[in-house]
Formats: structure tokens, C-alpha cells, sequence
């Protein structure tokens, strides 16, 4: 079954390695993609209802992941769904965990999520590719980095038959662990003028090496163009801020409101132990900063980066330009902040944080990728 087969990957240490083919592995035929995505999402943030369709997801993620502790998955968080790669031993209960998650993300957040499995073996007779390696983060945290075509042919596949979709009664013995999601920071503001996110594909692969370099050269590398700064990460004392993962274990409005008691009774904790820098937890906001999903590959170009005015300027004129000559699409949306949704495996050890940017992120930016795509 090739069950460990993510986790023996050899790991790239920059996204300027992506074109190194010799890093990439394909998935084995014994695995499927699931993919999960919240419909009409255009729609839902004109409702204000963004961090919601973030939080929804990381719960696809965590929820999968937690099938079994012990393997080691790929994943990729793309703001309003997420792709996740399994081993077909998980197939049963992956199945449950998405029809659970899709009624909780209609009951709790009211959300329409799609949800669908694919076997690999349907990308390839398709002559699709999946290869994969892991782009290194800190300590055991790494992230997916996923090329060949395959991610985006199972997304049209999602939504265009419904062969792959998964319509089953949810079982209510199954248990849907979502231990690890968390969601109790504020807002982050830019460390400069303007929280980007940016969708890109270039025509031919090999472009993309000058594509980081020109970002490089106008945005500054990936420490300079972050959209965390440890002065403007804060943990959360809002009620707006920390509803969100409060409505996930409650029945009622008096089991919420207890809820983010709790979750304030820890932040103060929490707030004390970084302050005073007790412990492991006086690196604890540089292990986030190492460990945030912000630059990515699954056959588009994902980032969320910070920039001042006058590199936004310089930035999406250079996409535009390259867009004329043929040889990118792309799609952006401007934010003065981020928003950030956190996966904890160990307190002090194993992290993932997926970032976006606010009011928006990666949906609005797929809609505008997608529309100068279509022309």
C-alpha cells in the first residue's frame, strides 16, 4: 500500500527548487486525491463569512490527518477547500470524515462543501501526472510541493461529474477528531502596506525560476516578503475572532460563549509564558513564523506575501505584462491583512500555519485568475 511513501520523500529546502525533477516522486496508484471545496465562495465573502471558509478548509485537513496519527500525508490548503493525498486503507473512514465535515460546515457555518475522492490510477489514464516532493519548513513541519497537472484535472473532475463525489450517511458512532485546529490569533496587519495573494501558472514550467527571481528582485526574498511579523502576531482576546472555532464544539449559545472563556483563559496563559519567555515558549512566535504555509506549488504557484505600495505597483505590472506576452496567468487580491489558521501536532514541535491574506485571499484570487484564464 505504500503507506509511507510521503513520508520517505527527500524534502527541497527553497521553492526555487521546484524545477528540480530529480526531488519529485510519483504518488503510487494505491493512493487517491480528496478534494474538498466550499461552493459559490464568491458569494459567501460578500456575506463576511471568509474566516469561515478558511476554518472549514483546515478542518478537512486536520480531520483526514487525524485518521491515523501515525502516517505521514500530503496536503495542500488553498483557502476556501483543500487537497489531501491518502493511502487507500484510508478510504472507509476518509469517507465518513467528509460527510461529517460537509454537514458541519452546512450546520455551524452555513456552508455548502463539496467533497469528492479520486484515484490516482484516473489521473493517469488520462496521461496526468501527480509527482510530488516536500518542501522543508522546521523540525519535522514541511509542506507538500506538487507538480504534473493531475491537481487540476481532479478539481475539474470534482466539479464536472458526479462519479467522485461522495454522498454517503454520516455514521454517528464515527468520531470526527479535529484535535489541533486552533484559530485564536487576531488579524495580522502587513509589515508593510499590503497583504497579497497571488495565484500564478505559467505556460512552461521552466519559467517559473524567472518568475521567483523577478518576485525576488521587486518584492524582496521570502524572510522580507513575509506576511508575519512577530510584532504584529497577537493573540486574539475578541469574541469576533475566536467564534469561529468556538461554534465547532457547541450546541447553543451558552456553550459558546463558556467556549471562548476557555479559549481567552488560555490566550492570557498563553500571552504570559511568550511575554516572559518561560520555557520553550520564548521561541514559540519564531517557531509560527518558520513554520507558515506562504509560498506553495500544486501545479499553480500559491503565495501571500507583503509588499509596500510601490511594490504592488511594480509587481502587478510585471504579472500584467508577462499575462500580454502570453506567458502567465495570474490572479491577485490586495488586503492590509492576514488571516491565519493553525494545525498543532506538538506544542513545541510539529506546526503548520496557513496563512491568507483578509476580506478575500486565494478565493478572490482564483476568480481573478480564472477570468483572465477564460479570455
Amino acid at each position: 500500500m505504500n503507506e509511507n511513501f510521503y513520508l520517505n520523500l527527500e524534502s527541497i529546502n527553497n521553492l526555487n527548487d521546484i524545477l528540480d525533477n530529480k526531488k519529485y516522486k510519483a504518488i503510487p496508484t494505491t493512493w487517491s486525491i480528496v478534494i474538498t471545496d466550499v461552493k459559490n465562495s464568491t458569494e459567501a465573502i460578500k456575506e463576511g463569512k471568509y474566516k469561515n471558509i478558511n476554518f472549514v478548509g483546515a478542518i478537512s485537513i486536520i480531520a483526514i490527518l487525524n485518521i491515523n496519527k501515525l502516517l505521514d500525508l500530503p496536503f495542500v490548503f488553498g483557502g476556501d477547500g483543500s487537497f489531501i493525498l491518502i493511502p487507500n486503507s484510508l478510504l472507509f473512514d476518509t469517507k465518513q470524515a467528509l460527510v461529517h465535515i460537509q454537514k458541519l460546515a452546512k450546520e455551524k457555518y452555513f456552508l455548502d462543501l463539496r467533497v469528492g475522492i479520486i484515484p490516482i490510477n484516473d489521473i493517469y489514464l488520462q496521461n496526468k501526472k501527480v509527482q510530488i516532493t516536500k518542501l522543508k519548513l522546521k523540525d519535522e513541519s514541511s509542506q507538500a510541493i506538487i507538480k504534473g497537472g493531475g491537481l487540476e484535472l481532479s478539481e475539474e473532475l470534482l466539479k464536472n461529474s458526479q462519479k467522485y463525489i461522495i454522498d454517503e450517511k454520516p455514521d454517528e458512532k464515527f468520531n470526527l477528531d479535529l484535535e489541533g485546529l486552533e484559530c485564536r490569533w487576531k488579524q495580522i496587519n502587513s509589515p508593510k502596506d499590503k497583504t497579497l495573494s497571488i495565484i500564478l501558472k505559467c505556460e512552461n514550467d521552466l519559467y517559473y525560476k524567472e518568475v521567483l527571481d523577478s518576485f525576488e528582485r521587486i518584492i524582496g526574498d521570502k524572510n522580507s516578503r513575509s506576511p508575519l511579523s512577530l510584532d504584529n502576531l497577537k493573540l486574539s482576546f475578541d469574541n469576533n475572532d475566536l467564534d469561529t472555532e468556538a461554534l465547532l464544539y457547541c450546541k447553543n449559545k451558552k456553550e459558546k460563549f463558556i467556549n471562548i472563556l476557555k479559549f481567552k483563559f488560555i490566550n492570557i496563559l498563553g500571552y504570559f509564558l511568550i511575554r516572559f519567555k518561560i520555557g520553550q515558549w520564548a521561541n514559540y512566535k519564531n517557531r509560527i513564523s518558520s513554520t507558515i504555509d506562504s509560498e506553495k506549488f500544486d501545479d499553480l504557484l500559491r503565495m501571500v506575501v507583503s509588499t509596500t505600495n510601490k511594490q504592488t505597483k511594480e509587481l502587478k505590472d510585471y504579472l500584467q505584462e508577462e499575462y500580454k506576452k502570453g506567458k502567465l496567468v495570474y490572479g491577485v487580491h490586495e488586503s492590509k491583512s492576514a488571516l491565519m489558521t493553525c494545525l498543532i501536532f506538538q506544542r513545541h514541535g510539529k506546526h503548520i500555519h496557513f496563512i491568507d491574506s483578509s476580506d478575500g485571499g486565494y478565493s478572490l484570487a482564483a476568480y481573478a485568475y480564472k477570468k483572465r484564464k477564460n479570455k
